[in-house]
Formats: structure tokens, sequence, C-alpha cells
């Protein structure tokens, strides 16, 4: 009878049993079904690349929320420029009149400048976590530009004109046969790229042409030329550039005869060209036929330089990793919006100084409706860039908490792809455990029992050859 081979048997049952109930027991101690690569190489393995991913996720939504607040401090900055630039057009449009004297139009004036600087001090200042979000160096897409229309991104746009009929009613931007066919047409058309040749060629202006009377025997006032049947042609502009000279409106009249045909090509420029200086572009233009029904009518242009693309420090936009991987990156454009960027800068509700073409300074200005025109265009286009400025950081902040959403999901489900692989099946590992503890106490019990039998077995031989067990054997004889 092999008892010792059965024994072994038992015993090796017996420590099976026990290591599979220490592994239980682990697993409902941590919860976990594989905690190290022992239990499970494989999936240890793939539940550490998924766990990576996970954690990718999570760390991509984090980034999104500190992109959101940055976004955030922009756009509140951007809402006060936006209020600032509000008053300013209030402010400018008070200007707009013959009610106020000129102390009255200085304190406006003062007003306006510090509103200014408080534009470019939330500009340069405005930052977080150390960087300065509104000076234009995260900027990849130009400011608004109305001029943009035309195609170049600057150039001349037509407004409407400030200038009234000596009857004081709105001025007509027609004349009454513009192509000398009998066919009505705007007073002055546009020529070349947007009116103007280019970037560098040309100062922004604030320009106004209008038709001031008739004569039969018209002398131009430039050149003394005495050119017939003939309408005086004004035209006036205004600029802070210093380029214009003397003073900032420019004013000139030629003498125009009547059905001369449109002229074509005509530019206009700084009266700096008059004075033996370098001349300065102000607008290309064709002039329409003429005739003395045209009297009063006026048109008038904005002449802008190409919008702004980014600050001097631009370094190109921000970067934020939105997803898991190298590369799951979005891009933030944040504008510059400093009154240069915005154009406002010089911007002033003064009545101005005036000179010819000749850069000789004729006298001031009884009126300020020039400059005050000027400002006012210019502030509603500054309000329309930072406006859409606002949407976009705006747009940028949906793009951005829907890629939060999107990583937040793929978090869940990859962390639940995780579970499946290393979590502990609770019920299963319980059952499992009573019943590696139920073998544990059947084995140790049949161990038990066969020690007893040894016991047994061992006497019933010794006995059956005699042997004595026990302290009263008797001798063998």
């Amino acid at each position: 009878m092999d008892v010792l081979g059965s024994a072994s048997q038992v015993l090796l049952n017996l420590s099976l049993t026990q290591k599979k109930e220490q592994t239980d027991i682990r697993a409902l101690a941590s919860g976990l079904r594989v905690s190290s690569a022992v239990n499970d190489p494989s999936g240890y393995g793939i539940a550490q690349r998924l766990q990576t991913q996970v954690n990718g996720f999570q760390q991509a939504v984090q980034n999104v929320q500190t992109a959101n607040n940055a976004l955030a401090v922009a756009n509140g900055a951007l809402t006060t420029i936006t209020l600032i630039l509000q008053r300013i057009r209030s402010l400018v449009v008070e200007s707009r009149s013959d009610l106020n004297s000129s102390t009255d139009l200085a304190n406006i004036q003062a007003e306006i400048s510090q509103l200014l600087l408080e534009v470019n001090r939330i500009s340069s200042n405005t930052s977080f976590n150390g960087l300065h979000l509104l000076n234009g160096q995260f900027q990849t897409t130009p400011l608004y530009s109305p001029a943009s229309s035309n195609g170049v991104g600057y150039g001349a746009y037509q407004i409407t004109s400030p200038l009234l009929t000596s009857s004081g009613s709105i001025a007509p931007t027609t004349v009454t046969n513009a192509d000398g066919l009998g066919n009505p047409g705007p007073l002055v058309t546009l020529s070349g790229p947007g009116g103007v040749s280019g970037p560098g060629n040309f100062t922004p202006n604030f320009i106004v042409f209008q038709v001031t009377g008739y004569s039969a025997n018209a002398i131009d006032p430039d050149t003394g030329i005495n050119v017939g049947p003939g309408v005086f042609v004004q035209v006036q502009a205004y600029s802070n550039n210093p380029s214009f000279g003397s003073a900032p409106l420019m004013q000139d009249t030629t003498a125009v005869p009547i059905n001369s045909g449109v002229l074509s090509g005509i530019t206009e420029a700084t009266p700096a060209s008059y004075s033996g200086s370098s001349s300065s572009e102000l607008l290309q233009f064709n002039l329409a036929n003429l005739t003395q029904q045209d009297v009063g009518a006026t048109i008038a242009f904005q002449v802008v330089a190409p919008p702004s693309s980014g600050g001097s420090t631009s370094s190109g936009p921000l970067y934020v990793q939105d997803g898991p991987q190298e590369g799951q990156t979005t891009a933030i454009s944040l504008p510059g919006v400093s009154t240069s960027d915005l154009n406002i800068s010089d911007i002033s509700v003064l009545a101005p100084q005036t000179v010819n073409i000749f850069n000789q300074v004729t006298g001031q200005s009884s009126s300020n409706i020039i400059p005050a025109t000027d400002a006012e265009v210019r502030v509603d286009a500054a309000i329309t860039a930072v406006t859409q400025a606002q949407a976009q950081i705006g747009a940028q902040m949906v793009s951005l908490n829907y890629d939060a959403n999107n990583a937040n999901t793929a978090a869940v489900n990859l962390t639940a792809s995780v579970s499946s692989i290393q979590d502990a099946n609770i019920g299963a590992t319980v059952t499992n455990l009573t019943q590696q503890q139920i073998l544990t106490q059947i084995g140790t019990s049949v161990i038990a029992q066969m020690q007893v039998s040894a016991l047994q077995i061992t006497a019933l031989m010794l006995n059956g050859i005699g042997i004595g067990v026990g302290a009263g054997a008797a001798p063998i004889a």
C-alpha cells in the first residue's frame, strides 16, 4: 500500500490549492486581477498601454481647461475695450455739433486721448501665466478691414459723405451724365487695386470730393488757366500722417470743363509733392463726365493701410495639446488690439488747420466735420474688428470644449477597457476563494486522517510479527 505516495499527492494538491487561495486573497485585497506582469504578462502590457492613453486624455482635458481660462481672460479684456470704443464713438458723435465751442472740443478730445491710452494699456498688460495675450504676438489672422473686400487687403472704400448741399440736404453721390452717354453714375470711381498703389506707397487718409460751383469762364485756382464753361471740384484730404506737412487737412480746388468726358487714372497726392520733397499717394480715381447740373454732388472715401497680421514680436499661434498623442494640438490665435492695430491712434475731433497743394497753411478750418467723420468711421471699423475678434475667441472656446468632451469620453471608455483587463471579478473571486478554502480544509483533514491510518497500520504489522507495542509487551521466546 503506497501510503507515502498518496500523502505526497495530497500535499501537492494542498499546496496548489493554497497558492490559488493566496492569489484570490490578493485580488480581493487590491481589487485587481492583474497587479503585475506575473499575473498576466500580455494583459498587463495591454493594460499599461491603454492606461498611458487614459493619462494622456486626462491631461489633454486639463490643458483645454487651462486654455479656456486664458481665452476667458482675453475675452474679458476685449469686452472692456469694446465698452471704451463705444464711449469714444459717443464722444465723437457729441463733437459733431456746431454748438460746441473750441473749449468743448478740446475737453472731448482730452477724454478721447485718455481712453485711447487705456486701450493701449489693456492691450499691453493683459496676460495669463506670464504670457501677454493681446499684444499681437499670437495673432495669425488679420484684424477686420473694410477694404479687405477688394481682394488685396488694403485700399479705399466709399463711406457716407459728411458734406451737405448749400440747402442743407444730403448731397447726392452720383452725377447725371457720368459716362457722357446720358447714363448717371458715381462722381468718382476707384481705379487701380482698391484705389491705391499698394502698401508703402500711399498715406492712409480720409478724402472728400465735392462739385462746389459752375462758371461759364471757370479759371483753375492752381494754374490760372481758363477752361471755359466748367465746374469746380474741391478735394479735401485729411490725415495726421507727417507726409501731409504743415497741416492735417489739405484743400484743393480744380476747374474741370463740362462734358469733357471721363477723366481716368487721376492720382491725388500729398501736398509734400508740390514743395520739392517726396510725395505720397492718396488715391487713384476716375472723375466722371460733369455738367452744370452736378453742382452739389459729393462723395467720400476712407483709405486704409493693410490690416495688421501680428505684432512686431509675433511668434505664431498658441498651441495646446488636446489629445494623448504627439501632434494632436489646436492652434489659438489672439489679436493685437492696440490703437495702432485698430487704426485709431491718431483720431481727433478738433477743427484742423488747412494746407493747399503747395504745402502752404491757408488757415484754421471753421468746422471739425472732416476729422470727426474720419474718427467715427475708424472707430466703427475698430468696434467691428474687436467684436469679430471676440467671436473668433468664442469659436475657439467652443472648439476646445468639444475637444475636452471628446477626450473625456475617450478616457472613460479606455478606463473601462483597462478595468476589464486588470480589475478582479469580485463575485467570481469570492466564489473561487470559498472553493479553495473548502479544498484546503479537506486536504488538511485527509493528511490528518492519513497520519492516523499510518499509526494503525504500523501497530497491526508489529503485532502480526509478535512485537508488542507499549510498556507491557512480552519478550520474544
